[in-house]
């Protein structure tokens, strides 16, 4: 059920990011246009960050402490890279 979800999850970002591309090549400069293609990316970047929290679900529901610490200290790396890259 995860997968279907991640696997609509990358048809939808892709549709928005088509449709911001192809929206830009006919209404340059329109506001609603780039709010298509945020709103693709945003999700492009969020999937892994969802892939690894279901990951660290899984993994404690299934009582694997240490496979769910390691995801954890992935999430974490993730939020550090994504905290110094705003910085």
């Amino acid at each position: 059920m995860i997968e279907r979800l991640f696997v609509m999850n990358g048809h939808l970002y892709t549709a928005l990011l088509g449709c911001g591309l192809l929206a830009r090549w006919a209404w340059p400069g329109s506001e609603a246009v780039l709010g298509l293609l945020h709103a693709g990316l945003l999700l492009l970047i969020l999937t892994p960050v969802t892939r690894v929290v279901v990951a660290c679900a899984r993994y404690l529901r299934a009582g694997d402490r240490g496979s769910a610490a390691m995801t954890l200290a992935i999430l974490a790396v993730i939020a550090f890279s994504a905290w110094a890259g705003a910085q």
